[in-house]
């Protein structure tokens, strides 16, 4: 997966959830897609790309219904850790990104029976999250995110005295979506490592958005020149570099 690594973390100031598409994917991108879902599929978390007349025809909390675009990938666990649905499940859909195809993490405003009619679900798999994937049909439009003050506990001066490798993995890290944007997480950053903490359940997809948060910490890490390794215990997942670039 290294050789992605630069490509998601440029798509990352691009990518925004998006409601209204200008149409289903192009055949040539949908192919591509399915090669990435394979790659990032793992033995207990597949990836699925589906086209379904009913998937989005449904609402949760007011938010609008998805529209102009039929397909979508699922994201399907078997017990799978939720930390990996975040991480995996991000780096198909910043590949999306990087197609010029727009996507939407989805835990509900969707029709599990209409998943169910489109894609085939094996035993002791269920949809975790889905994602649309269409043809952009809106204006790149930025969400607000919590400072790094807040996230940190740090100054501006203390951020500032980071090593470079560090303030551009928490900067990536912070502009991880989340479940209504609840960003449930916090960051304790030492001398040689940031941990991610997962500060809330969110609507139960807590430790799905910090797997997120994971890939776009280790992106910002890796754009810097730093590969690292995580280490989770429970609530916490703790990046360490193993090797510096630059």
């Amino acid at each position: 997966m290294d050789f992605n690594m630069e490509r998601w973390y440029a798509s990352v100031g691009q990518r925004f959830s998006m409601r209204k598409y200008g149409g289903n994917p192009p055949k040539e991108d949908l192919d591509s897609l399915r090669e990435t879902a394979a790659m990032l599929s793992v033995r207990n978390l597949r990836i699925a790309i589906g086209v379904g007349e009913y998937v989005f025809s449904s609402q949760f909390l007011g938010v609008g219904k998805v529209h102009g675009t039929k397909c979508f990938a699922a994201f399907l666990s078997k017990n799978a850790d939720p930390y990996s649905v975040g991480y995996l499940g991000e780096a198909f859909i910043l590949e999306c990104t990087a197609l010029g195809l727009g996507t939407c993490w989805l835990g509900a405003s969707f029709s599990r029976g209409g998943v169910g009619k489109a894609i085939k679900i094996e035993s002791g798999e269920r949809i975790v999250c889905i994602t649309p994937i269409g043809q952009p049909g809106e204006p790149l439009t930025t969400r607000p995110r919590k400072s790094l003050q807040r996230l940190t506990g740090l100054s501006k001066e203390e951020l500032t005295d980071l090593p470079e490798w560090q303030q551009r993995a928490l900067e990536c890290a912070r502009r991880a979506p989340s479940a209504v944007n609840g960003q449930p997480w916090e960051f304790e950053v030492d001398q040689d490592s940031i941990t991610i903490v997962n500060t809330g359940p969110n609507f139960g997809y807590g430790k799905v958005d910090c797997g997120i948060a994971m890939l776009h910490l280790e992106l910002g890490a890796a754009h810097a020149g730093v590969a690292g390794k995580y280490q989770i215990d429970g609530d916490r997942a703790k990046f360490s570099p193993v090797a510096f670039g630059r």
